[in-house]
């Protein structure tokens, strides 16, 4: 065969590809990409300002504008950016700036481009289920669930929008999803290529049977290097000449050359491939690619250290037991609640929202919104974590010059989880724990005025008549309502309960539902309602708030066999 001949290579079921054997990557990605748009497919590209997901946009927005210059009808281009709320500022400003640019490239070439940046949700930001005590961060041997409630989840919701609009339109093909995915990155993504039955050459399928295409599937990273100074160069056409990309990557890398800067940061973050992720990221030992850029230019990245400071100490106090909950929260089939190391206790908690909030004004980064520090202090006073408004008395004290610094402290180093014993409840539910009571997701001043101030009341399966405060859409906290609380409200609130000696911590909760400023899931009424009762009983018994392992030892109605041995 003729080396300029065409090849015809199967790929699917009644679909044959051509592929030119002497085809320059560029060509042959953008050939991918044509050949989609041809058939009318819309292209929902997933752009995350790296190097590989830039090359892929730039190669779309090109292929877009000769098929636009040859007199086609191009399909819509969506492209989707996630931004996690703790993505490093540095990759946060440059995705805002290269949306941007795709804009006006777009604009200028009559391409119908709409880009779009999704978020996590309120239950699952950085904030809410760290610091609110929701779940502990995303450590080494652990989950790395972070990624999907981040990432995974809000673009995959943002896709759905997307569909749905386009079915809606009702002139174009099915869309298809477009990734800067490679070969030879990681042992673990090649593994993943291959379940998925990914391939470079023409569109492929999930498992759920959406079209997906990756352009660039079967690049170098020499190949996508040689693209990016191309483009900055002028010689390939480009929505953008990537200068910043290359000055991250070089700056992250420790090197004036941005291929080998990028190599070293993969040889430095095996779990989430070249760092330029999140700040807070702890599923690395060490982030050398932050600590690199502030040792190279202390001016423009000199804000960094407070947030590199954080999450150093986050890292280094994984195995800090001192600074975890010991009680449990289920009731075993005995009637026993376990009493073992769990999620952070409140005092870390506390001190989290301390650092945070100094590092947030120091650095100049937001982090924790407005709403979410008040999911913050609604989920404290809903688990008794902390008195009633006790997070936005922190935040009064940290706005008002109190700053606190996250410590330097060395690694703590890998010990056995401990496990102490269990306590005995007495019923097999906190519900029947607290049969008898005003509790839970009660609350009787709403419930006698409920005709006259717009609540209804709902009835849950277990019989309690509760105030129907649930929500159409996730658990929601209104932004304006939340402002207005803190400026109007929360001082007042503050004096009058945040103390250890409130009679009930979960008045807090009860408190933004009363005002309308928090919302539940829809359908969430009767875990609230149980959950609230569980923090009540837990009052009630002294096992709220911030406990010692000696204290909570003491109170053991049954001790495991390791704790025995100790005594």
């Amino acid at each position: 065969m003729d080396l300029f001949e065409d090849a015809v290579i199967e790929h699917a079921p009644e679909q044959q590809i051509k592929i030119r054997l002497n085809e320059l990557p560029v060509d042959r990605a953008q050939r991918r990409v044509t050949a989609a748009l041809e058939a009318g497919h819309p292209a929902v590209v997933a752009f995350s300002s790296g190097k590989d997901s830039s090359t892929l946009a730039a190669i779309v927005l090109s292929a877009a504008r000769n098929f636009v210059a040859a007199g086609g009808k191009c399909p819509p281009v969506v492209v989707l950016h996630g931004d996690t709320g703790v993505e490093q500022p540095e990759m946060v400003d440059l995705a805002r700036q290269e949306l941007a640019k795709m804009e006006a490239y777009a604009k200028e070439h009559n391409i119908p481009l709409q880009t779009r940046i999704t978020h996590p949700s309120l239950a699952d930001s950085f904030p809410v289920r760290v610091i609110g005590g929701r779940a502990l961060p995303s450590f080494p041997g652990g989950n790395g669930d972070c990624t999907t409630s981040w990432k995974v989840l809000p673009n995959t919701r943002a896709q759905k929008e997307v569909f749905s609009e386009l079915a809606g339109a009702g002139e174009w093909s099915k869309p298809v999803v477009m990734t800067g995915v490679r070969n030879a990155e990681s042992i673990a993504r090649d593994q993943k290529i291959a379940k998925r039955g990914e391939v470079a050459e023409g569109i492929w399928e999930n498992e759920l049977g959406a079209l997906r295409l990756s352009p660039i599937l079967d690049w170098e990273t020499d190949d996508v290097w040689e693209f990016i100074g191309m483009a900055n160069a002028g010689v390939y056409d480009s929505y953008s000449d990537f200068s910043e990309v290359m000055r991250i990557y070089r700056d992250g890398g420790g090197d004036s050359c941005v291929i080998v800067a990028d190599l070293k940061s993969q040889g430095n973050s095996k779990p989430c491939g070249t760092r330029t992720g999140c700040w807070s990221c702890v599923r690395i030992g060490e982030d050398k690619s932050m600590k690199q850029m502030i040792e190279s230019d202390q001016k423009r990245y000199g804000r960094l250290q407070r947030l590199a400071d954080l999450r150093d100490f986050i890292s280094n106090t994984q195995f800090d037991w001192n600074r975890r909950t010991f009680v449990g929260r289920t009731i075993d089939a005995e009637g026993f609640i376990a009493i073992g190391a769990d999620t952070y206790s409140p005092d870390m908690l506390q001190e989290l929202l301390r650092y945070t909030l100094s590092a947030e004004i120091e650095s100049g980064v937001p982090i924790i919104s407005i709403e979410q520090l008040i999911g913050i202090d609604a989920r404290w006073s809903q688990y008794a974590i902390a008195p009633p408004f006790t997070a936005l008395k922190i935040w009064f004290e940290v706005v008002g010059g109190n700053l606190t610094h996250a410590p330097k402290v060395p690694r703590y180093p890998k010990t056995p989880t401990p496990k102490i014993g269990k306590v005995f409840v007495g019923a097999p539910t906190y519900n029947a724990a607290m049969r008898g009571n005003v509790s839970g997701l009660r609350h009787v001043a709403m419930e006698l005025h409920h005709e006259s101030c717009g609540f209804d009341l709902r009835t849950l399966n277990d019989g309690s008549l509760v105030v129907d405060v649930e929500s159409d859409n996730e658990m929601t906290i209104d932004a304006q309502g939340a402002s207005d609380f803190i400026e109007f409200i929360a001082q007042e609130k503050i004096e009058d309960y945040c103390r250890e000696d409130c009679s009930d911590w979960t008045w807090g909760f009860k408190t933004y539902l009363q005002y309308g400023v928090l919302e539940l899931y829809k359908g969430r009424s009767s875990q609230a309602h149980e959950i609230l009762q569980r923090s009540q009983w837990r009052q009630a018994h002294n096992l709220h708030g911030q406990r010692t392992r000696e204290e909570l030892e003491a109170r053991c109605d049954v001790l495991f066999e390791t704790q025995l041995e100790l005594i």
